[in-house]
């Protein structure tokens, strides 16, 4: 690049001017022609190779100069979205200073100053925007004779993408075979070993495509294009949405190339995408673990929304015979595994302005004793509260009904736990426990999910369980993990519970924690009633409730809508 010389503006013979600059080997260079530089913009526009498909699609044009084969190259692809890449900003400023951008079409777009990646990420953008139109280019011959350095690499790369006609190898059939290729968002998170264990037992192709927390939208899909050229995926499958960008490009994507996308939520989905209009998609298929949800995500705009519970892995909860010591360890009358909420709480409070915090507050104790959404929570508060809450941007209104969620969990879980005091109770969790349990309570660190938690839940002779409020209806993973371990579980009555399993045979329900005392004195002394309970409760997690069940069954769906 030019450095801080500034290049020098030239009349030309025949009228108009040229720009003199000093190239990256210190060399002076002009960019047009002394004599008649519109001539030769014409005459280099008429010598350049435009594919049809592209006047269309998305034209870039390396180098500005004084911009003469860009107004040729506007006047012969109306119908094309110009994108100029100049890597120096002093040159449109000269261009401007003429005046003789102000003809150009006001769609045009200028990348000015950007390192090579980002102007070819800002011609991936711009191809999203325009659902992966087919791309051209034209380069400034002399603006890369200047600068190779620079014009180089962003030639080479859209020479290769041009070659390959990316756009149209993106799009093709789905689900042509008996079997799927499932491309999986290769998040570390809770599930993602299960579904890609159940997919390929049930015989179905995963692809992993690697996501990090942060990473810029044109980085992913630089790397989903790859993928999908590679594998030829059917269908792109995350979790709570993960991988998605709040601005929609990664959707915007996926909707160009005719991908789809199945994201089952296993979370409040309202948290994750409520406000975010950019990831609404006929081409991307919801699954909710609570029904409840299904009609608010119609209402946000998404077609195709279904319930789909949660399940179990039964190879890894399973029976298993303890050790002394692992007994030893483990063994206590009433187990307990949650988190306590205390580092939600903080997060999301801390997010909250001075004054909606104390409103956060008192509706968190009053929702710690009901089971409804969020949204009929609401319609019920008083007037001046409703209208405040409802008056909040979406994303303050997030932040503020999270801060109620977990707050109100929080409330409840520790009322379940304090109806138990006196009971051989253990509680497996976070160190946030400490601060707000009893400190009679056996309090130990948190448990791996798939070494040490079969062990654990194996060892109680009770296994309690109290749901997130995020879950007006359904139940959570330990519903399933227990009773595939073969043990006994107490759960909280939700109404997914009554159509999941047969509650006083396969698990035991309560309705409200002071009902817990009596339960669990009856049933620790009935060691045999609690086993008779926990073998029904594992035969009908092996009959109805295995992630091969669940996998199936999205698949089937994913095949009927877009096969």
């Amino acid at each position: 690049m030019m450095g801080s010389t500034a290049p020098e503006i030239l009349k030309a013979g025949k009228g108009g001017f040229t720009l003199r600059v000093r190239s990256e080997a210190g060399v002076t260079k002009t960019l047009h022609s002394l004599y008649d530089p519109v001539e030769e913009a014409r005459r280099l526009v008429a010598k350049a190779s435009l594919d049809p498909a592209a006047q269309e699609g998305v034209f870039v044009i390396l180098g500005l100069g004084l911009g003469y084969h860009v107004a040729e190259l506007a006047r012969r692809l109306p119908r094309a979205v110009l994108v100029i890449v100049e890597s120096e900003p002093a040159i449109l400023d000269a261009a401007r200073s003429l005046g003789l951008l102000d003809g150009l079409p006001a769609g045009v777009r200028f990348v000015v100053g950007q390192p090579p990646s980002e102007a070819l990420r800002a011609v991936t953008r711009a191809q999203l925007e325009a659902n992966m139109a087919p791309l051209g280019f034209f380069c400034l011959p002399s603006a890369l004779a200047a600068f190779p350095g620079y014009y180089g690499p962003i030639v080479r790369a859209l020479e290769k993408s041009v070659s390959v006609r990316i756009d149209a190898r993106l799009r093709y059939a789905k689900f042509r075979h008996s079997s799927a290729t499932v491309l999986l968002m290769g998040f570390p998170y809770f599930l993602s070993r299960e579904i890609e264990r159940a997919l390929e037992t049930l015989g179905h192709r995963t692809i992993k495509v690697p996501v990090s927390k942060g990473e810029a939208g044109e980085v992913i899909v630089a790397r989903f294009i790859e993928a999908i050229l590679a594998h030829k995926p059917d269908f792109l499958l995350t979790v709570n949405h993960l991988g998605f960008d709040e601005e929609g490009v990664l959707t915007g994507f996926f909707r160009s190339i005719e991908m789809p996308v199945a994201s089952w939520f296993v979370d409040s989905p309202e948290l994750i995408v409520k406000g975010f209009a950019g990831n609404v998609s006929p081409l991307c298929s919801i699954f909710v673990w609570d029904r409840s949800y299904v009609e608010p995500m119609k209402r946000m705009g998404f077609e195709d929304v279904h319930y789909l519970p949660l399940a179990a892995d039964e190879t890894v909860f399973r029976p298993i015979r303890l050790s002394t010591r692992q007994r030893r360890a483990c063994e206590c009358d009433v187990g307990f595994v949650a988190s306590s909420m205390i580092e939600a709480v903080e997060k999301w409070f801390g997010r909250l302005r001075p004054e909606l915090r104390s409103l956060a507050d008192a509706w968190a104790k009053d929702f710690a004793g009901t089971r409804q959404p969020m949204e009929a929570f609401c319609r019920g508060r008083p007037e001046q509260e409703r209208r405040l809450v409802e008056g909040l941007s979406a994303k303050e209104r997030m932040d503020f009904e999270a801060a109620v969620l977990w707050k109100a969990t929080m409330i409840y879980r520790l009322s379940c736990l304090e109806a138990l005091r006196g009971f051989d109770l253990s509680v497996r969790g976070d160190a946030g426990w400490a601060e707000i349990l009893d400190p009679q309570v056996r309090r130990l660190p948190r448990l791996d999910y798939y070494r040490e938690l079969p062990l654990f839940y194996s060892a109680c002779k009770i296994n309690l369980n109290a749901t997130s409020l995020q879950m007006p209806q359904a139940v959570n993973q330990r519903v399933f993990d227990v009773p595939a371990c073969g043990a006994f579980l107490l759960a909280d009555r939700q109404e997914a519970l009554e159509e999941l399993f047969v509650p006083g045979l396969e698990v035991i329900a309560f309705e409200e924690p002071d009902e817990l005392p009596d339960l669990v004195r009856h049933y620790l002394a009935r060691p045999e009633e609690r086993a008779r309970i926990a073998l029904r409760g594992r035969e009908r997690v092996l009959a109805d409730h295995t992630y091969r069940k669940r996998l199936a069954a999205l698949i089937e769906r994913m095949r009927a809508r877009y096969a």
